[in-house]
């Protein structure tokens, strides 16, 4: 399912970029020629240098859309060579050559190749943000197409994540924005089964049939017509009319020119809901060995061994349904797994966006401020020569203006809070569900079933991955808004060690013996008792995630002078973090291994309690047996 809709993805994208309103005998033979030469060879880097001598004598022959073509050029290169770096920075470039040229269409085709990569990876959460940007400057510029595109973007993601009702309304604002505006409506049949799919999957068979009904309409050839078909066929055999699901079925059969994959799919829905649980295994065998013939990976149709499961077990087979639902199950862990660690990986790139578009904005605020502050001279000035009553007026424009682009700033500050919850959103959602599932799975199991534990483990598992992400978020607002000094009481250096070490402890039961070496037998000191403890289980926490065979050492020492306490963190890990990254490791969301578990915040509390305290914490390069932090505070 997850590659169909990848492949509707490829659709929107991969359409021709030569001029619509061109064709090869409107063009200059040689422009053609370079044109023809470059859409064929789009991977190749000699393309580039053609594309260079494109839009050279397009420019000498004032061809401007062609120009915008050897543009687009650049763009397709580092597309279909995944150069994303090289992609984002000519995306850009393309997209201001063509609003300068009045080539629009070309502005929003740059601007699909990007969101269509990070489609292609995977990556949904950031196509989707750059989707409901792309969609906010079709509507400014009033430019259908890309409108039009941008619902059906955002309904093909939505229905990858499996959010049908959300998906079906897209689906709908594409068709109805389509056919009120007269755009190309050959694809509008697919949209219609599409839009009938998700509806049915959400179980809305009355509307689901007005949908088929309407998509028949719109067929523009005979054949397109059998995808819609096989869609109604799924729809008599889910509400029950199973003698016209198979009549229906034996027509697509033997007239229709649907590939093997889907004309296996929808005969297997037939022969599940039929009650023929024989042939419906057969055929669900002889579809997995079609996936694999197409190098599909299990994860992307793991739910079929669900449905094989099904099947085993309305025949009494209960043992090679139990393994069958247990490989579902595991594929569907790995899926979800990887997702996870996509969508943080994703969520952390948001962030840095949001932080570059803020403080690019904070930039652009401060000029103005300038800017006003000189223009506030020069009319204060001139106003004392021509009356005070002028002064007055002048210095109340300036307030209104400045007032208002207060508001308007607010309100830029409000929506991307809104962006920024939703996307926390979807990091938080999957360990939710699983929260949900495990729960209700071990409600449901016997007091003795085995498999009870394991349900209620992976529930607390993922409620403990969900409190962690929540904990570390809030304590790092608590502690960079809050303004007042931290509260310092007398402790005892050894017992504040030991408190870390045992809740440590008690978090990683599993975890390997933390080794104590005090500095002294006893010492106390007035320090932030409470933000110690947390630095020191932060640090000790990081050691064993990424070094779980070693042994962790905390010490401590008092400063030669008495007025400071120093303490280390030390593992003794095969791997070394890089000189280069010691000061990097410290900031937000970094992970030197984008695979490793956490969101990268650890770290980065360490150092606010740092800074809270007036001390410093540092990456100690000169170890070389493991890691060792080095923490920093003055008593």
């Amino acid at each position: 399912m997850k590659r169909t809709l990848l492949l509707l993805a490829l659709l929107f994208a991969c359409q021709p970029i030569f001029p619509q309103t061109q064709t090869a005998n409107d063009v200059d033979s040689t422009l053609f020629a370079y044109y023809r030469w470059c859409n064929d060879h789009r991977e190749d880097p000699v393309m580039l240098l053609k594309a260079d001598t494109l839009f050279q004598l397009a420019g000498e022959k004032d061809d401007i859309r062609m120009q915008c073509v050897a543009k687009e050029f650049y763009v397709d290169y580092y597309y279909f060579t995944n150069n994303l770096d090289s992609l984002k920075a000519w995306v850009p470039r393309v997209q201001q050559f063509a609003r300068d040229k009045q080539q629009i269409k070309y502005y929003y085709f740059a601007w699909a190749r990007l969101i269509l990569y990070y489609t292609k990876h995977a990556q949904y959460t950031l196509a989707q943000y750059e989707l409901e940007r792309y969609l906010a400057q079709a509507q400014i510029d009033d430019f259908k197409p890309a409108t039009a595109n941008a619902y059906v973007q955002l309904a093909h993601i939505y229905r990858t994540k499996s959010i049908s009702r959300v998906a079906a309304e897209y689906y709908r604002k594409a068709i109805d924005f389509i056919e009120q505006n007269d755009l190309d409506k050959f694809s509008l049949h697919n949209y219609y089964a599409a839009l009938a799919t998700m509806l049915i999957e959400s179980e809305q068979y009355t509307e689901a049939a007005e949908a088929i009904e309407k998509g028949k309409t719109t067929i523009v050839l005979p054949d397109q017509v059998w995808f819609l078909k096989g869609q109604e066929m799924e729809l008599y055999a889910k509400t029950g009319r199973i003698d016209k699901a198979k009549t229906l079925f034996r027509e697509i059969r033997e007239k229709g020119d649907l590939p093997k994959q889907h004309l296996l799919e929808i005969e297997i829905t037939l022969c599940k809901y039929s009650g023929n649980y024989d042939k419906a295994l057969h055929l669900i065998n002889e579809l997995l060995a079609t996936y694999k013939q197409l190098g599909m990976n299990e994860r992307y149709y793991f739910s079929t061994y669900g449905t094989r499961a099904y099947m085993y077990a309305a025949q009494g087979n209960y043992e090679a349904a139990y393994k069958d639902l247990e490989h579902c199950n595991d594929l569907y862990q790995k899926k979800v797994s990887d997702e996870n660690e996509s969508a943080l990986s994703e969520f952390a790139t948001l962030l840095d966006v949001s932080r570059l578009d803020r403080e690019k904005a904070e930039l652009l605020q401060q000029a103005q401020a300038e800017h006003f502050r000189r223009n506030r001279i020069t009319i204060i000035g001139l106003a004392v020569i021509l009356a005070l009553a002028l002064l007055f007026g002048v210095m109340q424009t300036i307030t209104n203006r400045k007032l208002k682009r207060a508001k308007r700033a607010a309100e830029e500050a409000n929506r991307m809070k809104g962006i920024f919850i939703r996307n926390i959103t979807h990091e938080i959602n999957t360990p939710l569900n699983s929260i949900v599932g495990f729960t209700e799975l071990a409600a449901m199991a016997p007091a003795d079933d085995p498999e009870r534990e394991s349900y209620i483990a992976l529930a607390r598992e993922n409620s403990e991955h969900l409190q962690k992400i929540v904990d570390d978020v809030l304590y790092i607002s608590d502690l960079e808004s809050s303004e007042s000094i931290p509260v310092r009481i007398v402790t005892d250096i050894n017992a504040c060690c030991v408190q870390a070490i045992a809740d440590i402890r008690r978090m990683h039961p599993d975890a390997p013996e933390i080794e104590f070496r005090p500095g002294s037998e006893q010492f106390s000191a007035v320090i932030a008792r409470t933000l110690v403890v947390k630095a020191l289980k932060e640090l000790m926490q990081n050691a064993i995630r990424f070094a779980p065979q070693s042994v962790v050492t905390l010490a401590y020492q008092v400063g030669p002078d008495s007025r400071s306490l120093c303490f280390t963190v030390t593992d003794t890990g095969g791997g070394r973090i890089p000189d280069a990254e010691s000061e990097r490791i410290f900031e937000r969301f970094v992970k030197l291994n984008p695979y490793s578990p956490g969101m990268g915040l650890g770290l980065s509390v360490c150092k606010l309690i740092a800074q809270a305290v007036q001390g410093e914490i540092r990456l100690d390069t000169g170890y070389a047996s493991g890691t060792r932090f080095v923490l920093t505070i003055p008593i």
